[in-house]
């Protein structure tokens, strides 16, 4: 590897942990209220969905009706593991029903 890529790479890097600092320290600067702390809240959701949703959509019936169960498992369960357990069960046997023809 040459000088110039390992540059490269460490300025990423650097300019990647900075990001990361530098958040928590601009927010404290920043004087907030109920509405805004009630938006930064929403935010690692909402980022979330925006990335997932087109991925979920474009794939095919099987993956947007697990998304969907695992969604409904989320919300009434209040359980993480095993939401990503129905979800890729759910997307496994939904494949299956599709290669089968059902």
């Amino acid at each position: 590897m040459d000088n110039d890529s390992i540059l490269a790479i460490g300025g990423m890097a650097l300019v990647t942990y900075l990001t990361r600092i530098c958040g928590p320290f601009f927010v404290r600067l920043v004087k907030g209220n109920h509405r805004l702390e009630a938006c930064l809240a929403q935010l690692p959701a909402s980022i979330l969905a925006a990335l997932l949703a087109p991925l979920v959509f474009a794939t095919g019936p099987a993956e947007a009706v697990a998304a969907g169960i695992t969604l409904v498992i989320a919300f009434k369960c209040k359980s993480m593991p095993l939401a990503l357990m129905a979800g890729v069960c759910s997307v496994a046997f939904l494949r299956q029903l599709q290669m089968f023809g059902a």
